[in-house]
């Protein structure tokens, strides 16, 4: 039986009557967000769906420390995907009270599959901060704010993970161990790779040096995903409003650890035959927001990137975008997953010779963006030579635009690298 709803008696002090009554539309707005965003992300979980991938997908992970998962996840499917699209994501770790989500985290997932579903993107790549704040990687948590948030159908191909500083303020290992839960969460390992193989050209050659038996060129991409808080340190604090929190890093741990995995990520650029080649970690080299640089990644691995010629750096931690290129060297930062935007606080703390080529920022957001992400594609067409990055916002919009070299051409019998092209 209907029941007439009880009032609240109003504060009889005129200051607290009044008072009371401006907090109640904003509790009733807070409250219509909070279930807009569970209503939004309520699809039907489907843990452990197998995805689907046109192209050939395998997964490797160092085995020289026994912490680290030795798993290989590898796929065999019937025909190579022509032409490659993927996503890159950062900072999407909802939050850690109900309902676990936030409504600009669930606008970008459907930008997200909206694009993907557009360019049959093949995989994403998630960049870390996966669960905020404390790294709850907890099975409501997987549920909430990954499964239900990330349901579409467009979305339901690899994500190739990472861990940021807030994932190593809980378990992480749990965000390890879910690799063997769902197909479509690949983390064997914290520093692993992923390679794939794509088709381009169909019908412009008719054989030889990287030209498959159909004329079409055969073109690969290779991601050697890092842990970077394994390589840089973290602070033990994860709120903005905390005290140091963008205070800069102190560095690694463990110093033995981490030059351990810097000769892990050089053996792997140095063997490296892909044409696209990215590294991918969760703080950035260069950044013009409110973290800043990240000294420990200018100093080490800032000098392999350049040695092998490795495509470009992408990354998250700041929640902004920005593309930096200095001395022939990409940064792709796309951390805006959750939320947007940190300030540019550290503008001025860029290099003299590095070319801000784009920026979103608190001050810097004239489209009113509340989040993103940035996708990356090779046309079918063509010689596949080249691959462009588009960042979006939440709508799934393009920003900005740019574009990277393959880092090898065949020509004959040799490899031109992108510097002699």
């Amino acid at each position: 039986l209907y029941r007439q709803p009880t009032m609240l008696p109003l504060p009889r002090s005129g200051t607290t009557r009044h008072a009371f009554r401006c907090l109640v539309p904003v509790v009733y707005l807070a409250l219509l967000l909070s279930t807009e965003c569970a209503l939004s992300s309520a699809a039907d979980v489907d843990v452990g769906l197998p995805s689907s991938s046109d192209g050939t997908t395998k997964s490797e992970s160092p085995t020289s420390s026994d912490h680290l998962s030795s798993s290989t996840r590898t796929s065999h499917p019937h025909t190579i995907r022509e032409g490659l699209h993927f996503l890159a994501l950062g900072d999407w770790g909802g939050r850690e009270l109900w309902p676990y989500c936030t409504l600009s985290q669930v606008r970008t997932a459907a930008g997200m599959s909206s694009v993907a579903s557009s360019h049959n993107s093949s995989f994403v790549l998630a960049l870390g901060d996966n669960f905020y704040n404390h790294g709850q990687a907890t099975p409501i948590r997987f549920a909430a704010t990954f499964e239900r948030v990330y349901h579409q159908k467009s979305l339901k191909v690899p994500w190739y993970v990472t861990a940021g500083n807030h994932d190593h303020l809980g378990n992480v290992s749990a965000q390890l161990a879910y690799h063997d839960v769902d197909p479509r969460w690949n983390y064997p390992s914290l520093f692993h790779t992923m390679k794939q193989a794509f088709r381009v050209g169909v019908g412009v050659g008719d054989g030889g040096d990287g030209v498959d038996g159909d004329g079409s060129i055969m073109r690969s991409i290779e991601v050697i995903l890092i842990d970077t808080v394994v390589l840089a340190g973290m602070h033990q604090l994860s709120h903005p409003s905390q005290l140091g929190y963008f205070d800069p890093l102190p560095g690694p741990a463990s110093s033995l650890e981490a030059n351990m995995h810097l000769r892990w990520i050089e053996h792997h650029l140095a063997k490296s035959t892909a044409d696209y080649l990215f590294v991918a970690g969760h703080y950035p080299v260069y950044s013009a927001c409110s973290h800043g640089n990240t000294d420990y990644l200018i100093e080490n691995l800032e000098p392999l990137l350049k040695k092998y010629d490795v495509t470009a750096y992408l990354s998250g931690h700041e929640h902004c975008a920005l593309h930096i290129e200095r001395n022939g060297m990409d940064y792709i930062l796309t951390g805006t997953g959750d939320e947007c935007c940190y300030e540019a606080t550290n503008i001025d703390g860029l290099p003299a010779d590095a070319d801000l080529r784009y920026l979103l920022s608190a001050e810097h957001n004239d489209n009113s963006v509340v989040g993103g992400f940035a996708s990356f594609q090779v046309e079918a067409s063509g010689a596949g030579d080249k691959m462009k990055v588009v960042y979006h916002d939440e709508r799934g919009r393009e920003l900005y635009s740019t574009d990277l070299h393959a880092r090898v051409k065949p020509v004959g019998d040799s490899l031109v690298t992108k510097d002699t092209q």
